[in-house]
């Protein structure tokens, strides 16, 4: 398979058009390429996640399967898996796909990158997008086979991408059943391999992926735009097995921050005394003018519950609320502790007893808000906006919750605004 000059002219050419008139208007059309041309022009669409900056773009040139645009690694997150590659000069890529992994890898020119793909044409369109890239060579076929019969020097990083859809397009969610099988071959990646990069499903279990996969030397929640998007398993065969560090990656508003912890830590935390440890919990009703803080999706997954509240300074309003409440500082703004809290923070404007006249009266006076529940028996999000008859939209948030205060459960009610953090 070639992607010619013609190819990229047509994409080219018509990268503004709609891809559903392209394909009912060329459907006779006789060039084996056009389909993909015609995909490649729809993954175009997508192809802000490609971008590091506005005057960065890697989109790359050749995309003949749509999918792989949106399974692709995006530019940020690639970035993130170079720096994390360390000095490794020799690296094998087991499952290359588009190769923006590698394209960011390759911006180190003293590293030599070997990719496989088993896709015909995802190899070929490699080929295309790596052309000024001598530090990269790809290659199609297995890459299984191809460390089965290595012999040479043990590659200094491997990386894989083990693909997470069935035959029939179905979401996989256990290790076993991706290819290939990280776990069944992960002998002889070590064999091969000073250290193993893995990205990994954003839906699996941490404590399962920890037992899975022995030996990880940290475990990456990486989180871009509110949205867990892998797990990333790092492997460093040169070290003793230690206790895994779990370290949480967010690109938020155009920041990276990063939280890291061990679950040791988290665990032990009630048996070991630190300030504020009895006021773990704030043991009352949150007050308009302080912040209530929650965690990211990726800080939800790690789930370093307790660490939050010892290491911002924040109590929770209940064990199984996964909500923080911090004070205002001397001029009404989030304490510098508190700054860094791996979430969403937001203003309290107004806090009232879950009861039917309160319900009653922000139905009255809010007409748009997003709407939370959490840890709320009886009630949903979706229940609770049809009562409230609240459209979605607004610069408002309630949450309706359970708070633990006064030795009991009390119901909840906290009409928020976000504050940009």
């Amino acid at each position: 398979m070639e992607f010619n000059q013609e190819y990229l002219d047509f994409v080219r050419e018509n990268a503004g058009a709609d891809p559903a008139t392209l394909r009912l208007r060329l459907h006779k059309d006789s060039r084996p390429w056009i389909p993909m041309a015609i995909n490649n022009i729809a993954a175009l669409k997508k192809s802000r996640k490609f971008r590091l900056a506005e005057d960065a773009d890697l989109t790359p040139r050749v995309i003949p399967l749509e999918v792989s645009a949106q399974q692709a690694t995006s530019a940020r997150v690639a970035l993130l898996h170079a720096n994390l590659a360390g000095n490794a000069t020799t690296v094998l890529d087991m499952t290359f796909g588009l190769g923006m992994d590698a394209r960011l890898l390759a911006m180190d020119s003293g590293r030599r990158i070997i990719g496989f793909d088993l896709r015909e044409e995802l190899a070929a369109a490699a080929k295309v997008n790596f052309a000024d890239f001598p530090n990269v060579e790809v290659r199609l076929g297995d890459s299984v086979a191809f460390l089965e019969n290595y012999r040479g020097e043990p590659f200094d990083l491997i990386f894989i991408d083990p693909a997470r859809r069935g035959k029939e397009g179905e979401r996989l969610y256990n290790l076993h059943d991706c290819q290939p099988d990280l776990i069944e071959i992960l002998p002889l990646i070590r064999r091969n391999s000073r250290r193993l990069m893995a990205k990994l499903s954003p839906m699996l279990d941490v404590s399962q992926t920890l037992r899975d996969l022995p030996g990880i030397t940290s475990l990456h929640i990486v989180e871009e735009g509110n949205e867990c998007k892998e797990l990333l398993a790092i492997v460093d065969f040169e070290k003793e097995a230690a206790v895994p560090e779990i370290v949480i990656d967010r690109f938020a508003r155009g920041e990276f921050r990063r939280f890291s912890f061990t679950i040791p830590e988290e665990r032990d935390i009630l048996s070991y005394p630190w300030p504020g440890n009895s006021g773990r919990l704030l043991d009352r009703m949150p007050r308009p003018g302080e912040y209530l803080l929650e965690p990211s999706a990726a800080t939800m997954k790690a789930a370093p519950f307790n660490l939050l509240s010892q290491r911002f300074a924040t109590p929770m309003l209940h064990p199984n609320t996964h909500l923080y409440v911090s004070p205002a500082n001397g001029d009404g703004a989030i304490p510098a502790n508190a700054e860094d809290f791996p979430g969403n923070t937001y203003l309290i404007e107004q806090a009232l007893p879950l009861t039917s006249s309160n319900l009653k009266m922000i139905a009255r006076n809010v007409g748009k808000a997003e709407i939370a529940v959490r840890n709320l028996k009886g009630f949903t999000s979706d229940g609770l906006r049809k009562r409230l008859k609240t459209k979605p939209g607004g610069d408002l948030k309630l949450y309706a919750v359970t708070i633990a205060a006064g030795g009991g459960d009390t119901q909840a009610l906290l009409l928020v605004r976000p504050t940009g953090k």
